[in-house]
């Protein structure tokens, strides 16, 4: 039998050279390539313009993760010996808890909600932890909607800050720009992965100028108009040559979410018999095709043939942070293992399929033929 070319669970494209070659330009007569160059303050105006929003509102840094850290620092600061806890999701990649421990916090995880995949914001109130964590980390899964009204109120109710970690999310923005906050920042993803990329890099976006200053301020080593460190900082600057590729990806941006659109309407025509449910854009961010499989047994064949039939799959999230032989350690005698039932039915059963913008309608069907015989 004549195995089929590989097809990979995510296939991003960027730019090209031609399209990138007219801001390649400009650096190269500014010769700025850093540091909040010409390049970098135009894309952070055409996002704000693009997403509706206040110029002030959208700030970028070197990477998603980067982006969670500086929000961080500059919302909470580091974390304190009398609150030093930050409580997450533990269905959630694990830059969302990597970037927390960076700040100093220990992370504490909470399970999710069956039908969000997020945590629930109305029971955190309730937390036996709740006098000790100093920071909460609202995770939207695979590009959902973040649900930030909730945020804002357990904020206000509790006085914790709380940071929303909404990678993917950038077409729900698109559609509703008023999910962006004045007193939560919500931070995204620009990796070569996600729908608007800019090869790797992120963004904070905030509806406060003084808390963005502060942002600025963290993703530059904590100076402020000199060279001298005032307060917790990184370098988490993008690059201009980075902002070229976003500019230019926004050009043609429009043209890409129609792609998309077209091959996720494939996708559902396809696996319309599919048992369980197949989860699609716009729910999900346009790089998503998950299939929740009716049990784990069947996730765990269908897994086996595709790897069979040279088809690549994902388990995003793998089986929950809190499984994962770093996090582990955080356990303790005032941070007791708690049962996660649902993030450890979701990490079984939930299956990320192949999905691009120009994915062939042959080789939806191709996955979809390799599941039905597994069924």
């Amino acid at each position: 039998m004549i195995l089929q070319p590989f097809l990979p669970v995510c296939r991003p494209q960027l730019p090209t050279a031609i399209e990138l070659l007219p801001y390649l330009q400009e650096s190269d007569a500014t010769r700025h390539y850093t540091n909040r160059g010409p390049l970098v303050r135009r894309l952070e105006l055409r996002l704000a313009e693009y997403l509706g929003l206040p110029s002030e509102a959208v700030r970028t840094a070197s990477n998603g993760t980067s982006a969670i850290e500086v929000a961080i620092l500059a919302l909470a600061g580091m974390a304190t010996p009398q609150r030093p806890y930050a409580l997450l999701p533990s269905y959630t990649f694990a830059a969302t808890a990597l970037a927390a421990e960076r700040c100093g916090y220990r992370p504490i995880f909470c399970d999710v909600d069956p039908k969000t995949w997020s945590m629930d914001l109305d029971a955190v109130p309730q937390h036996p932890l709740l006098d000790k964590i100093g920071l909460i980390l609202h995770v939207a899964p695979y590009g959902r909607a973040p649900q930030m009204r909730q945020a804002e109120r357990l904020a206000s109710l509790t006085g914790i800050p709380v940071v929303v970690d909404a990678a993917a999310s950038f077409e729900r923005l698109l559609e509703d720009p008023s999910l962006v906050s004045g007193t939560v920042p919500m931070t995204i993803s620009f990796h070569a992965t996600k729908t608007f990329s800019t090869g790797e890099g992120g963004a904070i976006l905030w509806k406060n100028a003084p808390g963005q200053d502060s942002v600025v301020q963290a993703a530059n080593f904590g100076f402020n108009l000199s060279r001298r460190s005032e307060v917790p900082g990184m370098n988490a600057k993008l690059s201009d040559l980075h902002a070229a590729v976003g500019l230019a990806m926004l050009d043609t941006f429009e043209t890409r979410r129609k792609d998309y659109a077209s091959t996720a309407k494939a996708w559902a025509t396809a696996a319309a018999g599919l048992p369980g449910g197949l989860h699609l854009p716009p729910e999900l961010a346009s790089i998503y095709i998950m299939w929740e499989t009716p049990t784990s047994q069947i996730m765990d064949r269908a897994i086996e043939a595709l790897t069979a039939a040279n088809i690549d799959s994902r388990r995003w999230y793998e089986d929950g942070l809190h499984r994962q032989p770093h996090f582990k350690r955080f356990g303790g005698p005032d941070v007791q293992s708690i049962a996660l039932p649902v993030t450890e039915d979701l990490g079984s059963r939930l299956l990320g399929l192949p999905m691009a913008h120009d994915l062939a309608k042959d080789q939806i069907e191709r996955v979809v033929d390799v599941l039905a015989s597994v069924l």
